[in-house]
């Protein structure tokens, strides 16, 4: 999935990202894994630590 290669790309852990971002590990873990559907507003989150567009982050 994107953001698991922008978050290494960045050279950041899952727990930096969930962390800075707000979001709960255990949604951040499903997310990044394709398992649950990201709402908009953890996609924004996510995007704000790793530098990038919502965009980027959707295949």
């Amino acid at each position: 999935m994107r953001i698991v290669a922008m978050r290494r790309d960045a050279n950041l852990t899952q727990e930096q990202v969930f962390l800075v971002a707000g979001i709960s590990r255990n949604t951040y873990q499903r997310i990044e894994a394709g398992v649950a559907d990201a709402r908009y507003s953890h996609l924004l989150r996510i995007a704000t630590v790793l530098h990038c567009h919502v965009r980027d982050l959707i295949p």
